[in-house]
């Protein structure tokens, strides 16, 4: 009895104490790490929202794409349709990129023009860390071919998003191909514009720490392809439809197809990225479709010869 009445031993309290500090220390190390993975969760969360937010942002300006094709008669430099994309950072890709777009109409105290010139710039950030992208707008065409940029100063442009590691722009030809810069204003048959306009994105986290070597981590490029669904208006055609040679609408070179359209003979269904091996398609000829669907009732005619070999067109429209 007087030994039971003595109670624990100094190494029992000690094996408990230790026993005690494992799991405490255990819980709290569990803790942490569960912390900092929410952390890290919301941060990765709050950049998508943020790359999302920018490039619908720029999708949106450029959906909205008009370009007039300039007159055969008309002078160069009074003509102030222009699509208009260059690199000034040679970042292997467009940079700095300027249009006309086709505005929502206003109320009465708004611009009287339903067009508007817009810019989007890319310029060092202020800390030299970066770049920041520039949106500029002016409601109504100038007067005459103006392909300069605006500056970063200028009243009409406000930062679009800052902490930006890389802005690049890549276009889609009516050949397949992708190209780095555009000027609709140089091309041989001026007055064309791209069937889709690529937009990548890479954006910097000023609060992220270097890796175990001392650099700085990758970021995260963000992608989106933009169709331009409005092709471009031809005036001349417009207003003389029979042409030069007098051939009607339907009749000519591109009489041989008559009216077909591109829902006539391209099936979209074979499109979908999802499709793309079982329909042998390759990502250009993905890309080059998807621009071309959003405007189906198109004439099949001028595609003819682009489309020729596709797995999604019908054979019996060549």
């Amino acid at each position: 009895m007087r030994r039971l009445q003595r109670g624990f031993s100094l190494i029992e309290v000690l094996g408990v104490m230790l026993i005690t500090g494992f799991l405490l220390g255990a819980a709290a190390n569990f803790y942490i790490d569960l912390s900092n993975q929410a952390t890290r969760a919301t941060e990765s969360t709050r950049e998508v929202r943020r790359a999302a937010t920018l490039l619908d942002r720029i999708a949106a300006d450029l959906e909205h794409t008009l370009l007039v094709r300039k007159p055969s008669e008309a002078d160069p430099l009074g003509h102030p349709w222009l699509f208009v994309g260059e690199s000034r950072f040679n970042q292997g890709g467009a940079d700095q990129l300027k249009f006309v777009r086709r505005e929502r109409p206003r109320g009465s105290d708004g611009p009287a023009s339903d067009l508007a010139v817009v810019a989007y710039t890319l310029d060092r950030a202020e800390d030299g860390e970066g770049f920041a992208l520039r949106r500029w707008s002016r409601p109504e065409l100038p007067d005459g071919l103006d392909r300069s940029l605006p500056l970063p100063d200028d009243p009409n442009a406000f930062v679009v998003s800052e902490e930006i590691d890389s802005f690049t722009l890549r276009f889609l030809d009516a050949a397949g191909e992708w190209q780095e810069e555009w000027d609709s204003s140089q091309l041989a048959d001026s007055g064309e514009l791209p069937l889709a306009v690529e937009i990548e994105v890479g954006l910097r986290d000023p609060n992220e720490e270097m890796d175990d070597d001392g650099f700085d981590p990758l970021p995260r490029r963000y992608a989106r392809h933009v169709p331009l669904p409005l092709r471009p208006i031809d005036l001349e055609a417009l207003l003389d439809p029979d042409g030069e040679d007098g051939f009607a609408d339907g009749e000519g070179d591109e009489g041989d197809f008559g009216d077909l359209t591109l829902a006539d003979c391209v099936d979209f269904s074979k499109v979908s990225a999802a499709d793309a091996a079982a329909a042998g398609l390759s990502p250009t000829d993905i890309s080059t479709l998807s621009a071309l669907a959003q405007n189906p009732d198109a004439l099949f005619a001028p595609y003819a010869d682009i489309l020729a070999g596709h797995p999604a067109v019908n054979p019996e429209c060549l």
